[in-house]
């Protein structure tokens, strides 16, 4: 992740630190802290989560993420979120059910959640309820994140 996304995020107050001292690791004398941006989930399995897409690498203008707001990063996000629907990529949090962009199947919607961690993630509307008992025990610190996957972000 570039390092003008990270500040943006703690500019906003989105990031999260996890610190491991001594006692926790007794083999080492060291602090160690680690820092975690927000997180984007395709699914509930630990090997769909990824590191958050830069709006500059998919060419919004550099100075972009000076202007960014919270609801600008979101409809981004959307964005991406309904490329990777297209694209057979993604499935619901809560009933892992593929998602699909017709008409036709359930409605989902994109939600960004800010408690315990920070993650955008895909729910059906029917499936918001159950949310909160599957974001239980969860550990940002603890999911490998994958870089983004590159889609066409141009409005069609």
């Amino acid at each position: 992740m570039r390092n003008e996304l990270l500040s943006w995020f703690g500019r906003e107050g989105l990031l999260l630190t996890h610190v491991l001292s001594a006692m926790d690791d007794p083999e080492h004398d060291e602090i160690k802290i680690s820092v975690r941006a927000p997180l984007l989930a395709l699914s509930r399995a630990s090997h769909d989560f990824r590191e958050c897409p830069d709006p500059v690498l998919f060419g919004y203008p550099e100075s972009s993420l000076d202007m960014m707001n919270l609801d600008d990063m979101n409809q981004f996000v959307l964005i991406w979120f309904e490329r990777a629907v297209e694209a057979n990529m993604a499935r619901c949090f809560v009933c892992n059910q593929l998602l699909s962009m017709r008409e036709e199947d359930k409605p989902w919607d994109a939600i960004f959640v800010t408690q315990d961690l920070y993650c955008w993630l895909l729910v059906h509307f029917d499936c918001k309820r159950y949310l909160k008992r599957d974001l239980k025990g969860r550990n940002p610190f603890e999911v490998d994140v994958q870089p983004p996957e590159f889609f066409d972000l141009r409005l069609t």
